[in-house]
């Protein structure tokens, strides 16, 4: 165990797997989670009423991403139509980047990119750094170490959060335990991915805010596969509370 990491204090006895295959955190019979799915181009268009008439509290948009070849950052093609119609259907919205940064300089690039497309949006919930294996040989960061990474991560965050929204950092349990040096994440939210066989609570051992449990949900409004995810963190709640501290209601 990583003495610097938190460790998970949730009590995952309290998860329950509900008939429709979405995971709720029942405590004395209340729900204290939130659900929710996370959209990219691949979606296509997506009735965001129907969405939020099916239970969906909020949805975590992909911004954009880093050409693993080329290094060339692209937007999103949906971006700004996803965030709008979630957030006129009342769904809180979240942002996530699919980063493939091989330096800080990079990751500081992506940040900003992020920041000035969603610079005209109410985001409540969390802007993600999402960086993952690609498994092709041809990509320019397969030889990138632990060390790095993490500076990558830590510098992304850093930029998100000093333009105002709340930093979350996104992997699965090879990522976090070999990929990532968490140690030096740990002051971080933590967006775990781990896609459940039947009624199994994560692995990870830390704490986590967000967990990603399927890959082939199904949600009205929705074409397709959608990922579906619980969120264990009132992020509306600590939004408009810092909007209060700021003086923006």
């Amino acid at each position: 165990m990583l003495e610097e990491v938190p460790v998970n204090t949730r009590d995952y006895g309290n998860l329950t797997l509900n008939s429709d295959n979405r995971y709720a955190y029942l405590v004395n019979g209340e729900d204290q989670s939130f659900t929710g799915i996370d959209v990219s181009y691949h979606q296509e268009h997506i009735d965001w009423e129907k969405v939020a008439a099916d239970g969906v509290d909020f949805a975590i948009v992909r911004v954009g991403y880093r050409g693993y070849e080329t290094g060339k950052l692209n937007k999103d093609d949906m971006v700004d139509e996803y965030i709008q119609g979630a957030t006129a259907a009342g769904i809180d919205v979240g942002a996530y980047f699919y980063s493939q940064a091989l330096t800080e300089e990079e990751a500081i690039e992506e940040a900003q990119f992020v920041c000035e497309i969603l610079a005209p949006y109410d985001i409540t919930y969390p802007v993600a750094f999402d960086w993952e294996i690609t498994g092709d040989d041809a990509a320019r960061t397969n030889d990138i170490s632990p060390e790095t990474l993490t500076k990558c991560a830590v510098a992304f965050c850093n930029e998100i959060s000093a333009a105002g929204y709340t930093p979350m950092v996104y992997g699965n349990l090879r990522m976090a335990l070999l990929k990532f040096d968490m140690r030096g994440l740990h002051q971080y939210d933590f967006w775990y991915a781990q896609y459940k066989d039947g009624h199994h609570p994560p692995e990870y051992p830390y704490e986590l805010s967000i967990w990603q449990y399927a890959s082939d949900g199904r949600v009205n409004g929705v074409s397709g596969d959608v990922d579906m995810n619980i969120c264990f963190v009132d992020y509306r709640k600590q939004h408009e509370a810092l909007k209060k501290i700021m003086g923006e209601e």
